[in-house]
């Protein structure tokens, strides 16, 4: 690793220590480029080595321990019961309010939170990425050096369609019209440039790190699924399973919480679940919304349900095992846009764009019941991205 990252990385850790007078000392005696910005990215690869030194078997039975508890952490109210909605009360809707304003050239498209909740990112029209910290956008201060902007990324020659931060924090992955995967390395402070590319021969809708950070789907305007290794960059396609490919483009493709599992959506008006290791089609959902596109997929965390989106003004969450429909949310209105709607980081709340307004709609994720409407956007919001640690949202428009 170069000099400078190393030292990047130790700055950042006393800063995240609270030590940052010393970090400056750091930062002034050895002449580094750095950001100043409180970072944990050294600790948690440290973390990373020791793990990697332990055999498989151990390795194994921590990482089991892990996903265990954080399912249990993060999302405690993440269990879905069938039966239970039918007695269920809804919950007092969150109140929202709008901390910080920023924007693109162009409209923006896409929003994402990096896994730890501390940084977010921005996807455009116009083709750039802008790099925000959470803190900063949530903690407005009115200082010159308060700028929630760490950076805006230019690589793309199109429209960015969606991104992924891998599980490490340090690399944001990007796909656009422009028929590429960027991956932009974040520990570089100032790089504005993707250090790596994946070309595809197709425009690419959506992408999604698997939770090891080694494998990532992509999901482009044909039916085929890929599923590229982040180190060889080998590309690996379901194009010869033509009986569970979808008919039409893939709108969105997500991995589940574990990575046992992914999902997709396609304009063909379907969804599928897949087994994340073998590549097998577990569930086929056709007709979805009505026959209409699907512009939406997410796996709930418990992996027991799947919550789509269609251009039939609804929002729908489907049970797995059987292939039912549990839960239908309407009140929005959704005819021409691929809207993208958002769980809250517990579940307990649906969130999603409407274009008879400029609202944020949010549901009553256990009733279904509309619950309130967030007022304040200035123009349609085509993507909800929440926070996975708290109620904080990003409304993309």
């Amino acid at each position: 690793m170069p000099e400078n990252e190393v030292l990047s990385l130790m700055v950042g850790q006393l800063m995240a220590y609270g030590y940052s007078a010393v970090a400056q000392t750091v930062a002034d005696a050895t002449g580094a480029t750095v950001d100043m910005l409180p970072s944990s990215r050294l600790s948690e690869l440290l973390q990373l080595g020791k793990e990697r030194d332990l055999d498989d078997s151990d390795f194994a039975d921590k990482d089991s321990d892990r996903d265990q508890d954080e399912t249990n952490l993060i999302l405690p109210n993440a269990r879905f019961d069938a039966e239970a909605v039918k007695t269920s009360q809804p919950k007092p809707a969150p109140d929202f309010t709008q901390l910080y304003y920023t924007q693109h050239k162009g409209p923006c498209q896409t929003a994402i939170f990096s896994s730890d909740g501390r940084f977010a990112a921005t996807g455009s029209h116009d083709s750039s990425l802008k790099l925000l910290d959470v803190h900063k956008m949530k903690n407005r201060s009115g200082d010159a050096s308060d700028k929630p902007v760490i950076r805006t990324l230019y690589d793309h020659a199109a429209p960015v369609n969606d991104l992924s931060f891998h599980p490490n924090g340090l690399v944001l992955a990007s796909c656009a019209d422009d028929e590429s995967i960027k991956l932009f390395d974040l520990s570089k402070s100032g790089v504005k440039r993707a250090f790596r590319y994946l070309q595809d021969a197709q425009p690419v809708n959506s992408i999604c790190f698997h939770p090891s950070g080694d494998f990532l789907l992509a999901g482009t305007r044909d039916a085929a699924v890929r599923v590229y290794d982040v180190k060889t960059l080998q590309c690996y396609s379901n194009s010869n399973t033509t009986a569970d490919m979808h008919r039409g483009s893939i709108t969105q493709i997500r991995y589940s919480h574990t990575g046992r599992l992914f999902a997709t959506s396609s304009a063909d008006g379907s969804a599928r679940i897949w087994d994340g290791v073998t590549g097998r089609c577990v569930r086929h959902l056709e007709s979805v919304h009505s026959g209409t596109a699907v512009s939406s997929v997410r796996l709930t965390a418990n992996e027991k349900f799947v919550l789509t989106a269609g251009l039939d003004s609804s929002v729908r969450l489907w049970e797995i095992t059987s292939g039912k429909m549990v839960m239908e949310y309407t009140g929005h209105q959704q005819r021409t846009q691929m809207l993208q709607p958002s769980f809250t980081y517990n579940e307990d709340f649906v969130l999603i764009g409407d274009e008879s307004t400029t609202d944020v709609l949010c549901y009553d994720t256990q009733t279904g019941v509309l619950l309130s409407r967030i007022k304040g956007q200035n123009n349609l919001v085509r993507c909800v991205a929440a926070s996975p640690t708290d109620n904080g949202l990003l409304t993309c428009r």
